[in-house]
């Protein structure tokens, strides 16, 4: 969970009438829902922030020791993180050649190493296992933006994005360990489950993905499925508490903005009101693709 974009053609259609546009992106509401409402059990497993800029000189060891002073209140523990790329090419008498590539970044974590910022030198990326509100998140964004500036400022900025990653999770029901989940999730996300069950086939899990384009450069990608286990790990990098494994939904909302003709140039309030109107249509959007039963029963439920 290190790197943004869709990987999917922007072309796919929306998914079933729930949806409403308007200039080309969500909006309206049917729900009666409080936007502002925390659930006590909200099923975000891990959040992520990412500013990509065209690449530049890695940070010296100058440049790490002012910004881990700016960041020091909230990511006291800097560190580094490696990120291993392989590229490979096909020779034209049929040989194939691979090339391993790996940077090294500094990267600061909370003391829980639940929360984390990393700074390489395509990008800057805040990740959190303890999402508790858009807020919070922002608040150590300006301070990042505020510090990557001070110490050396992009060349532009040539995507933003905002993923959110969620795993819900519901009680069995009459001793049936795979749950009906078209009673929690909107029921064109579920897929064609009854084709199977009628040829004697038992539903193991689905995958799918769907891409809406905005205005602006505006989009937003929502990859779905069914699965066991867990969507996210904890890793030694991020930590995160495990529940037991089980049958679980994956919701995956990646709301993202890129330049549609000149890259702009780094700017921290630009960043942030981009920021806020990408966050603008994530909850929307979930809210729209659970039933009011998940609401009521599950994510309300302390």
């Amino acid at each position: 969970m290190t790197r943004f974009g869709t990987g999917v053609d922007a072309s796919v259609s929306h998914m079933g009438s729930n949806f409403s546009f308007s200039s080309g992106f969500i909006a309206g509401s049917i729900m009666t829902v409080n936007e502002h409402e925390i659930y006590p059990n909200a099923p975000i497993v891990w959040m992520a922030v990412e500013i990509r800029h065209p690449a530049c000189e890695p940070l010296n060891q100058t440049q790490v020791l002012q910004l881990s002073k700016q960041v020091q209140e909230i990511l006291p523990l800097p560190g580094q993180a490696s990120t291993v790329s392989i590229e490979i090419q096909g020779d034209a008498d049929g040989s194939v050649a691979q090339r391993q590539t790996s940077v090294t970044f500094p990267r600061w974590t909370s003391r829980d190493k639940r929360t984390a910022l990393s700074v390489k030198p395509d990008s800057l990326q805040i990740e959190t296992t303890d999402y508790r509100c858009y807020e919070r998140v922002r608040e150590l964004l300006s301070t990042a933006l505020c510090g990557r500036i001070d110490v050396a400022v992009p060349a532009g900025v040539e995507r933003i994005g905002l993923r959110y990653v969620d795993e819900i999770r519901v009680p069995p029901e009459n001793g049936n360990s795979r749950p009906e989940w078209q009673e929690w999730i909107d029921p064109t996300l579920v897929g064609p489950v009854q084709v199977g069950l009628d040829c004697g086939l038992t539903p193991e899990g689905n995958d799918g993905v769907v891409v809406f384009s905005g205005v602006d450069g505006q989009a937003l990608a929502v990859r779905y499925g069914a699965q066991v286990d867990y969507a996210v790990q904890s890793t030694d990098l991020l930590r995160r508490p495990l529940p037991p494994p089980g049958p679980l939904f994956r919701l995956d909302i990646d709301s993202y903005w890129q330049p549609s003709d000149e890259v702009p140039e780094f700017d921290r309030d630009r960043i942030l009101d981009l920021a806020d109107t990408l966050h603008k249509p994530v909850r929307e959007v979930f809210e729209r693709l659970i039933t009011s039963r998940l609401r009521e029963e599950v994510l309300r439920n302390a």
